[in-house]
């Protein structure tokens, strides 16, 4: 009777061990579900922001911004071709000098807000733009991302090694973080691969990568290292997609769209390009659909 008397406390204290562990899953479930709902109703928030306001561009840089303050300074503005310059010292301080630094922008007027698929498409990039900065800059300080466009780029000579289309170490981390980002990214801006929390967002006609180099076309040299970029192009998109399968699958139509990501080259053709070209860079280009 001892015996059945032990084995009795044995179950009753087993038993209550699994209640504990499962209030304690519900408490965490709970908490997850809370966080969840926070997260989702922030990203509608945000997204609706971006979608109906006159310059989403405007708006995804004022969110980027952590710092802003108001100078004194004096600019010159050609409206004709676009470009503004400021003193550098109004930059970046002191330290500065008395250099000036010049930006070109658009020049085109804000947004029409009765055009709901313009709008969708400049929020889309905008938010696009927004995400490949946050996502890149703590892995890959030296990749640029500019806000304007999510134009993405990468300087050649530390993506390969010199005078080959073979990736370095570093060019492998940077290829592997990337597509990481962009397969977090793309589905939902294109077809082919299914997506969720998908806000409305407009669609890409296709992701180019783009491979530049200022060469001298007129020697054997310069077409050499023209190809060369052509190869390295190739070399970046096939590591994107080994890194990220499903980046091939993507698509810029619901049925017999071509492939979301291509390839392209661009030699600048220079009479007083050094020998191995300058100017070197992978570059992805985003092209939104129009209507």
């Amino acid at each position: 009777m001892a015996f059945r008397h032990r084995r009795s406390r044995e179950i009753e204290e087993g038993e209550s061990y699994y209640i504990s562990m499962t209030d304690l899953m519900v408490g965490v479930l709970f908490i997850f579900i809370i966080m969840l709902a926070y997260f989702a109703l922030n990203f509608r928030e945000t997204t609706t922001e971006l979608t109906q306001a006159k310059d989403p561009q405007t708006s995804a840089l004022l969110k980027q911004a952590t710092d802003l303050k108001s100078l004194n300074a004096t600019i010159d503005v050609d409206r004709e071709n676009h470009i503004v310059c400021v003193q550098e010292a109004d930059l970046v301080g002191p330290e500065g000098g008395k250099d000036r630094r010049c930006f070109a922008f658009s020049g085109q007027t804000a947004i029409n807000p009765s055009s709901d698929e313009e709008k969708r498409s400049a929020a889309s990039v905008a938010f696009l733009a927004a995400d490949l900065k946050a996502d890149l800059s703590p892995a890959i300080s030296w990749a640029e991302v500019t806000l304007s466009d999510a134009s993405t780029s990468f300087d050649a000579d530390r993506l390969f090694r010199a005078g080959t289309s073979e990736l370095t170490p570093e060019g492998l981390s940077a290829v592997s973080n990337l597509a990481q980002s962009l397969a977090n990214r793309l589905p939902c801006l294109s077809y082919g691969v299914p997506a969720e929390g998908c806000p409305g967002q407009g669609k890409l006609e296709a992701v180019v990568i783009v491979g530049t180099a200022d060469v001298n076309m007129y020697t054997a040299q310069g077409r050499a290292d023209q190809a060369l970029s052509v190869e390295r192009s190739v070399s970046f998109h096939k590591a994107l997609l080994n890194a990220q399968p499903a980046l091939a699958q993507l698509r810029n139509a619901p049925e017999g769209g071509a492939p979301l990501l291509r390839v392209v080259s661009i030699g600048n053709a220079s009479a007083t390009a050094p020998v191995g070209g300058s100017g070197k860079a992978i570059q992805l280009q985003f092209h939104m659909k129009t209507q």
